[in-house]
């Protein structure tokens, strides 16, 4: 009875004890979003300022969303939805005639059929299909097996096949993957080798600035495309603005993090890893489930392959990336390697959020706030590549602290308004620079996924972080300013 008793107090202990920490978080919550409102409403009502009624409104949007957004008040897919709502009520009808059947409203909505938002989809879709037949696993231990023994090869092995699935899969998934790989990477080296912080740091630069590679690498470069409307590059041409100077960077953390970590071991023994799996340990080879049969993988694999050739190949066949995106959507659910369930585990955050970020401009565009933002600093004595690059360290800096899809959504509106004076090709050149330094932003262990999932591992302290992501925030918006000066 004295049992039964104990574990009766102590369920009502943590019963309330959960109560307590609910009721706190609602209450942080709920001052911050109070407080985001009066920031955001005395900021747009109180001056006066020579717009007309719905520029204000857009104001006070604006900054309220980067207040929520900044606060995290409440989860950031949810001030998408809120931005959309808001631009709705407050800009949708003339005079807040909701009788109205002009439809103006419906603008607002325009981001919901944008092709970026299939774009995206379509990669969310390849990324589960690829987990669930173990399809990236195979071809990283495939890879691994080539490396040899030498550490540095070992670390350039990880450091590629990271970078490379990070171009086409979240980098949190690629990161979650990559670990698995790693961690009987680390049995195999003595325990006082310094090297193991390089090891797991060249999963966190690849699956960090391998995201810059493409359009639906990172929602950032998304944003970006989505903001730029007809001027926005296609998926070969965004490769060519941001793989060379993401490979570069790449090449030179990859120095910086071997000779801060030197190894005191002249090979280490990776059998283990190519052969260990889930299952049966075999070499190299998925273990075979019934509902995951060899078949379904080699279908997966034909569908990534033409995707991907596809999508680079547009300016030859002339079929639009959004059109392509439909063919592994379709092809894995037609196959049932993707059903009802893996479709409700895509990342829908992150496309509301993506949408939230495209409808905040639209917004911005709609009300011509843009053109008054432009118009507060004097931007004219200044070069394109100054703005450029301060913008660009703006964008690093918001980026450690908060969401980078959030600080893309809520500075790309503004750098479009002050590049826009230097004309098309230019103001292009801008929005895709700063989009890319959202990538750079990996100075703390919870500055992105990846850091969270490798620092988790509990050899990698906060000063590995700063002193690698350092060296990225300066050095990264240098590398792809420079490029982006030389091709354009």
């Amino acid at each position: 009875m004295a049992d039964n008793k104990d574990l009766k107090t102590h369920k009502q202990i943590m019963r309330h004890f959960t109560h307590q920490r609910f009721m706190m978080y609602l209450k942080n919550a709920v001052s911050k979003f109070i407080i985001s409102f009066i920031i955001a409403f005395t900021i747009a009502f109180v001056p006066e300022y020579a717009l007309e009624s719905k520029a204000v409104f857009m104001l006070f949007i604006l900054i309220f969303a980067a207040s929520l957004w900044t606060s995290e008040a409440i989860p950031a897919f949810s001030v998408s939805l809120l931005i959309i709502g808001l631009e709705i009520i407050l800009i949708g009808f003339d005079n807040f005639n909701f009788s109205s059947t002009h439809g103006e409203w419906k603008y607002f909505l325009k981001a919901w059929s944008s092709p970026l938002v299939f774009l995206f989809l379509a990669g969310f879709v390849m990324a589960i299909a690829a987990s669930k037949t173990k399809l990236d696993l195979w071809l990283a231990k495939k890879m691994m097996s080539f490396v040899g023994k030498k550490p540095e090869n070992i670390l350039t092995g990880l450091l590629i096949i990271t970078f490379a699935l990070s171009m086409f899969i979240s980098n949190t998934a690629t990161t979650a993957m990559m670990i698995t790989i790693v961690i009987p990477i680390l049995k195999n080296m003595k325990e006082d080798n310094k090297f193991q912080k390089a090891i797991l740091l060249s999963v966190v630069i690849g699956a960090n600035i391998g995201g810059m590679g493409t359009i639906i690498g990172t929602p950032p470069n998304a944003i970006a495309v989505g903001a730029l409307g007809d001027l926005a590059p296609s998926f070969v041409s965004w490769m060519y603005h941001a793989l060379p100077p993401a490979i570069l960077l790449v090449i030179i953390l990859r120095y910086f993090i071997i000779k801060m970590y030197p190894s005191n071991e002249k090979f280490i023994e990776i059998k283990n890893v190519a052969r260990i799996s889930d299952k049966d340990g075999s070499i190299g080879v998925v273990p075979q489930d019934k509902n995951y049969p060899s078949w379904k993988k080699a279908i997966v694999m034909l569908v990534f392959a033409s995707t991907i050739l596809l999508w680079l190949t547009g300016p030859l066949h002339h079929i639009p990336t959004t059109v392509v995106s439909f063919l592994p959507i379709i092809a894995l659910t037609v196959f049932r390697i993707i059903n009802a369930d893996d479709m409700r585990e895509i990342r829908w955050d992150v496309i509301i959020l993506i949408i939230g970020g495209l409808s905040l401009g639209l917004g911005v565009v709609k009300t011509n706030l843009d053109d008054w933002l432009a118009s507060l600093i004097d931007f004219s004595s200044f070069s394109v590549i100054v703005i450029a690059l301060l913008f660009s360290y703006i964008m690093v800096l918001v980026s450690n602290f908060m969401s980078n899809t959030a600080a893309t959504n809520i500075l790309l509106p503004l750098i479009i308004a002050i590049s826009v004076s230097f004309g098309e090709h230019l103001s292009t050149f801008t929005v895709i620079v700063v989009a890319l330094a959202a990538s750079f932003a990996m100075t703390l262990p919870v500055s992105t996924p990846p850091n969270a999932i490798m620092y988790s591992s509990g050899k990698l302290g906060a000063n590995d972080f700063i002193s690698i992501g350092l060296i990225a925030a300066i050095i990264g918006p240098i590398v792809t300013i420079s490029w982006m000066n030389f091709i354009y």
